[in-house]
């Protein structure tokens, strides 16, 4: 979204086709950011519609998490098992740049509609595929949503351990691997992009959501090689008398800060604190202290001079009150879209672009909406 106040150049993906045949949430979100960023987008959704079409909350018997995820994007209702199907996106590949898929490996290739069959026909075409464990290798057939990628990670275990006393892995709605997932192939697709301006060909990826996931861990990654890794800092509430706030005093400034709100300045000069790696060492003793004055004073109280002195902290919000906080206003980072007749917020996208038109489109396809207008371009009717 321009924020200069002057004239606004298309965004920086304009003129960029995309045929998304992805569902539910790692491929969608992908594209969700490149519609975005200015690029067309055709999602391709079988008889009846991606599912996250039926996933709630609706408003007026529409998902706004579908709409959320998809908004800025044109339906096109394909039976991808067709011959009608598949002769569609024949002649649509011409016109398109990218292709982005999210099946279990060899689906696509099942349809015809593999990177080997298309590129013949378009050699600059970018093809990438989302998965869970990547499209080769022993495990790659395996299915795969977010939750089974966080659990096979070990990202669950991780999240357990650092609960201190909890005995089994937590119940999860996390989409994390869905949107790193998401946000790895976005960088690839451009990447591609940029590469096609010198080389005049395309590009396969292949993004495995196990990879990204593992490249989120770098600490425990690590750790996992080693008989005794030193401690890592975990980050935990402290205590107010009314709720609890976060903390973050990483660098020594933060650290004096801390103190300093605490009115605990001979904590500098405790061994235990007074140098970095003993600071991790004994960071649960830390928060500790601070706690003994932190639960005497109120969320506000305690959040509000924790920042005065220097030190990174907050209280805890709910997503509503989150959404509610000027700075979210200021960055226009919440947009108002229309979807059969109602109106909601969705996140806009994170990156924000001077004087170009980045950000959320305020409407939501219906499905099959541009099927019509889109067969017609390639001289057909839907069938």
């Amino acid at each position: 979204m321009a924020d200069d106040g002057g004239d606004v150049a298309p965004g920086p993906l304009d003129g960029i086709r995309v045929l998304d045949f992805s569902m539910f949430l790692a491929g969608p979100y992908c594209t969700r950011l490149m519609a975005d960023m200015g690029a067309e987008i055709i999602k391709v959704e079988p008889p009846g519609g991606d599912f996250l079409r039926n996933a709630p909350p609706f408003r007026n018997g529409r998902s706004a998490y579908f709409g959320h995820i998809n908004c800025g994007k044109k339906s096109l209702e394909l039976d991808l098992k067709s011959p009608l199907g598949q002769d569609a996106v024949r002649r649509l590949l011409p016109s398109v740049d990218v292709v982005l898929e999210n099946f279990r490996p060899g689906v696509m290739g099942r349809l015809g509609l593999d990177y080997e069959t298309l590129s013949a026909l378009k050699p600059d075409l970018v093809y990438c595929s989302i998965s869970g464990y990547g499209q080769t290798g022993p495990g790659s057939q395996r299915p795969a949503f977010a939750p089974i990628i966080h659990a096979a990670s070990g990202y669950d275990l991780i999240m357990m351990k650092y609960q201190g006393d909890a005995d089994q892995p937590p119940p999860t709605r996390s989409t994390v691997a869905d949107i790193l997932g998401a946000t790895h192939a976005l960088g690839a697709i451009n990447a591609a992009l940029v590469q096609r301006l010198s080389t005049g060909r395309g590009q396969r990826i292949d993004v495995a959501m196990m990879d990204a996931m593992h490249n989120m861990l770098a600490y425990e990654y690590q750790a996992a090689q080693m008989e005794a890794p030193d401690r890592p800092i975990v980050f935990s509430p402290l205590r107010t008398s009314d709720g609890f706030v976060m903390v973050a005093p990483v660098s020594l400034a933060n650290f004096k800060g801390l103190t300093e709100a605490a009115g605990r300045p001979e904590l500098l000069e405790d061994a235990r604190f007074a140098e970095a790696k003993a600071r991790v060492r004994n960071w649960d003793q830390l928060l500790a202290e601070v706690e003994a004055w932190s639960v005497g004073q109120t969320t506000d109280e305690c959040e509000a001079a924790i920042l005065a002195a220097g030190c990174p902290c907050t209280r805890y919000l709910q997503i509503g009150e989150a959404m509610a906080e000027p700075q979210i206003a200021e960055r226009g980072a919440a947009v108002e879209l229309a979807d059969a007749g109602e109106r909601y917020l969705v996140a806009n996208c994170p990156a924000q672009f001077v004087g170009s038109d980045v950000g959320a489109k305020p409407w939501v396809a219906g499905l099959g909406q541009h099927t019509a207008e889109i067969l017609a371009e390639i001289g057909l009717t839907p069938g």
